[in-house]
């Protein structure tokens, strides 16, 4: 028998096989049994065995088997949960569309919010060495992506928010996907067509103005540098706006409105309206002061409600244009209790209209009297009183509770007129009303005791 030798690599990835001359030339068979006593089973060359067998080579180490590799798994992927497609609604032509609704959509999220997941990589098919031992599949590549600002990947793979924003999504020549999140929302120009109405929630900047009909919204600031016309702006923290022209449209809410003027506007604030030169003919819904701090400013027309404070150099104007002004009373509470207090006068009526139909039909149903519609009939109101009576009992303690909220509500409300009050100001201080039929300057107007009640202004030194 010829003498042959098998050898395997370090890593059993390849066998070679030796040959050494012994005056015999060794079989196919017999190399075969060689190559399995060492153990040698997978990726065997038998091509090679042939050969050898036909023209031996001694002496010379042969390649004679390889291992079957492993292959690379899929590459792991980035899944993102926002629709990053901007859809295109089709326009029927009989259908109203809001135009204002078809401009630059902005894809947003908020805190904590889950933006996609990052698929891990899958391994491969598992391959076999020399030995035929399993060799793991390899891991395909990682996903390619960057988290950037306020972003971040959590254990499990799931990318989440760490910040309300515009979700920016950038990809990369090579494929790798860029994830951030912008707080702040910046508009170079007009609110219009070209942006439609922004609704988002981090901050808003817009360096020119919004135009009429459009409406802007925001759970941070909003700075302004242009104007609001005949909008509507909400914001649930604070506005900053170079100037307000309402035209009798729209509305402005926001913690706190800063301003250099107001005209024909809706305003309503959770704290202060900071007002630099005028406020003309505006509908002051609510705010706990209203401050007009610049020089020679004016508060014309309108109806203010305000629970602490109101101050201007100029109250009124010469020409005696109505000004109502209301302090010291929370506007909400009474708007509140006068709303339930018409209801309730609303289900007593009711209840006054439907008590004789129900004691009439009652007393026939007692005399066995009643058709069986008139039955049915009966039950129906029956049922009606009990709801009402249910209703005014509720109403009734509803209003003594916001009444008590109301005189707990009551502050010593102020109004100041540094320079002039005019005739035409009608002023309500506490549910205590004042007016005057002349100019009166430097004045503030208090309720003392119960008391309207006129003191100088002087300026603090």
């Amino acid at each position: 028998m010829s003498i042959i030798k098998v050898k395997t690599s370090e890593d059993f990835m390849k066998a070679y096989i030796t040959l050494l001359y012994d005056g015999r030339i060794p079989t196919e068979n017999e190399m075969y049994k060689a190559l399995h006593s060492a153990g040698v089973n997978t990726g065997i060359k038998y091509e090679v065995l042939k050969s050898l067998s036909l023209n031996p080579i001694y002496n010379e180490s042969i390649l004679i088997a390889e291992a079957i590799p492993p292959s690379k798994g899929e590459p792991g992927f980035v899944e993102i949960y926002k629709n990053l497609d901007i859809e295109k609604k089709d326009i029927d032509n009989m259908e109203k569309i809001d135009f204002r609704e078809f401009a630059k959509n902005i894809i947003t999220v908020e805190l904590n919010e889950t933006i996609g997941f990052i698929h891990p990589p899958k391994p491969g098919d598992p391959g076999k060495d020399v030995l035929g031992r399993q060799i793991p599949g390899l891991l395909g590549n990682p996903a390619k992506v960057v988290l950037e600002k306020n972003v971040e990947k959590n254990e499990e793979g799931y990318i989440i928010a760490t910040s309300s924003g515009e979700l920016i999504i950038r990809k990369d020549i090579d494929g790798t996907l860029y994830i951030s999140i912008e707080p702040i929302y910046e508009i170079n120009g007009d609110v219009d067509f070209n942006t439609g109405n922004i609704k988002f929630p981090g901050k808003v900047i817009v360096r020119g103005s919004v135009k009429p009909g459009f409406t802007v919204e925001a759970d941070d600031d909003i700075e302004i540098y242009g104007e609001i016309e005949a909008a509507t702006v909400i914001s649930k923290k604070d506005l900053k706006v170079n100037g307000i022209k309402g035209s009798n449209k729209g509305s402005i809410k926001a913690r706190n409105i800063i301003a250099k003027f107001a005209e024909n506007a809706t305003l309503e604030a959770k704290e202060k309206i900071l007002i630099d030169k005028s406020l003309i003919n505006c509908n002051i819904i609510y705010a706990e002061e209203l401050i007009l701090d610049g020089y020679n400013s004016k508060i014309v027309g309108g109806k203010i409600h305000v629970l602490k404070k109101v101050e201007s150099y100029y109250i009124g104007s010469p020409l005696g244009v109505l000004t109502e002004i209301d302090v010291g009373i929370d506007p909400n509470l009474y708007n509140d209790y006068t709303n339930l207090l018409e209801l309730t006068k609303k289900y007593t009526e009711e209840l006054k209209v439907i008590s004789p139909q129900i004691k009439t039909l009652t007393d026939k149903l007692k005399q066995n009297n009643l058709k069986n519609d008139k039955i049915t009939y009966l039950k129906k109101i029956l049922n009606r009183a009990k709801i009402l009576k249910n209703e005014i009992e509720n109403s009734k303690n509803k209003l003594i509770k916001l009444k008590k909220l109301i005189n707990e509500s009551k502050k010593e409300g102020i109004i100041i007129a540094r320079k002039m009050l005019y005739p035409g100001v009608q002023i309500n201080l506490q549910n205590k009303t004042f007016t005057s039929d002349k100019p009166i300057s430097s004045v503030q107007i208090m309720n003392v005791e119960d008391k309207i009640k006129l003191y100088a202004y002087t300026t603090s030194k």
